[in-house]
């Protein structure tokens, strides 16, 4: 009796397990980077406020550059999505779509009011990039902090606990 109900305890196990790996992997599956519309609606109203408050773009053309701006918003996330395309592609992609964006707001904002949108932009990357570069840093630190840990205490490294060899 007890051996059928180890056997039975251990079917249900493997039975929990191999329902929790389906359902987990179909939720991976259906999961989608693309952002939903309120997402896009919530994206598009905070730009259309920053254009107001900080770039000074008159209210009529706030809607219009903010709906532009998730167009190729969605645009460069397609580029980024697609597994095809080399590094160096993308790269050129993004620089096409680049182009292309400030060939469309150039027919709607006056040359001052895209510059103003160029340089805000242009601060934004360079802000992002050095806020990537101090993440790098600091990822770096950590590891160089972990392998001098490790072989201090010549973990990972084979040998037992603080034999190094003599």
């Amino acid at each position: 009796m007890k051996k059928f109900a180890a056997l039975l305890t251990l079917l249900m196990m493997i039975g929990c397990t191999a329902s929790f790996a389906q359902k987990h992997k179909k939720r991976k599956k259906n999961k989608s980077d693309t952002p939903t519309e309120a997402q896009l609606m919530a994206f598009k109203a905070s730009y259309t406020k920053l254009l107001g408050d900080s770039l000074q773009i008159p209210r009529e053309k706030r809607d219009t550059v903010a709906a532009m701006q998730v167009q190729f918003l969605l645009k460069r996330m397609k580029i980024s999505d697609d597994k095809s395309l080399s590094k160096e592609d993308k790269e050129v992609r993004y620089g096409m779509l680049e182009n292309d964006k400030y060939m469309h707001l150039g027919a709607i904002l006056s040359m001052e009011e895209l510059q103003r949108l160029e340089a805000f932009e242009t601060r934004q990357k360079k802000r992002q990039k050095e806020m990537e570069k101090e993440r790098q840093d600091q990822y770096n630190q950590q590891a160089e902090q972990r392998r001098q840990y490790n072989q201090r205490y010549n973990r990972g490294y084979g040998g037992y606990g603080g034999y190094n060899g003599y």
